[in-house]
């Protein structure tokens, strides 16, 4: 079957215990029928009754719980997973096994991504060029230019010319008082979903710099400050993550208007420029400690992971983008 796939999908490693983070926070991990009745036909009676007592049911399906700070409950102090170590990669539930991998079938063709939540994927989006594959009927793999990509290569072209042009031209104080505002309107709107979202932890540093009051000539000198740090550092990052996300938000929703999608990827893209810009001025100004890879995942567990808060932040962009 012929495909469309990530660029550094075959490179991939997970790095387990040495992971900062965790592919097992800040989302619920859904346990399929399958999965739950290979967990009841465990020989090892003590990790079949730690395995089950740690899942939960909640709206027809089960999960995995949680402990505080949204880790799985299955999470050793570790970094490594105590079904895993215990059992063996295949006895992971479906979702475990399968992350970050992204896998859709869609007109004839096969499209494989990442998912950003994985740090291994956020480090690619940052710190490398973003490239798609095409693989072949007889599983030859050759590299295919973004405006050969099916479906897509329009869009990502146009939204691409957008944001060089918006990174490239200098701003005026007019439109950075306009950024600072959307900003300000956004922060408030994602913080709602925060606190209402038990499964995903407040990032430090994301919207403090919202929180007191600044004059027009302070917003205008440090946005454009902020600026110049972000085309000289990330410029790159922003139309990685641009080719990235539109990619994968059509291999998960690939009957979306064009215009929805762009709400989407372009709202992830001013929040994760909104935290940055904050985290800089709030945790030292400098560049290099926003951590933009630190960033990036975890927006996309807050706006891809999680399916209720998902919708609403969904909804909140799109608002946002067509005013």
């Amino acid at each position: 079957m012929e495909g469309i796939v990530l660029g550094f999908y075959n490179n991939f490693r997970c790095l387990a215990g040495k992971c900062r983070y965790t592919c097992c926070s800040g989302w619920r991990i859904a346990v399929a029928g399958e999965d739950f009745q290979r967990f009841g036909n465990l020989k090892d009676k003590a990790l079949r009754e730690d395995i089950l007592s740690n899942i939960y049911k909640a709206d027809g399906n089960r999960y995995f719980s949680t402990k505080s700070g949204g880790r799985c409950s299955m999470l050793d102090e570790d970094g490594l997973c105590r079904i895993q170590k215990n059992a063996g990669e295949e006895m992971l539930c479906n979702t475990c096994r399968k992350f970050p991998r992204l896998f859709a079938k869609h007109k004839g063709l096969l499209w494989i991504s990442m998912a950003a939540s994985c740090p291994v994927t956020a480090d690619y989006i940052v710190n490398k060029e973003v490239q798609f594959y095409k693989i072949g009927n007889k599983g030859d793999i050759s590299v295919i230019k973004m405006q050969d990509i099916p479906f897509v290569a329009g869009e990502m072209q146009e939204y691409k010319k957008i944001l060089e042009e918006n990174i490239a031209c200098k701003k005026t104080a007019q439109d950075y008082m306009h950024m600072y505002k959307l900003f300000m309107d956004m922060a408030d709107n994602i913080l709602e979903v925060i606190i209402e979202n038990k499964e995903t932890v407040y990032l430090k540093g994301s919207f403090d710099y919202f929180e007191e009051e600044k004059s027009a000539a302070q917003i205008v000198s440090q946005f454009d400050e902020f600026d110049i740090a972000v085309k000289e550092k990330y410029a790159s990052a922003l139309v990685n993550y641009l080719e990235y996300r539109i990619f994968s938000r059509y291999l998960g929703f690939p009957d979306e208007k064009s215009v929805e999608r762009a709400g989407q990827v372009f709202g992830e893209m001013a929040l994760v420029y909104i935290i940055a810009l904050s985290r800089y001025f709030t945790m030292g100004r400098d560049i290099c400690s926003i951590d933009l890879e630190i960033i990036i995942n975890w927006v996309y567990r807050l706006c891809v992971h999680s399916l209720h808060s998902g919708v609403k932040i969904h909804n909140k962009f799109c608002q946002a983008f067509n005013k």
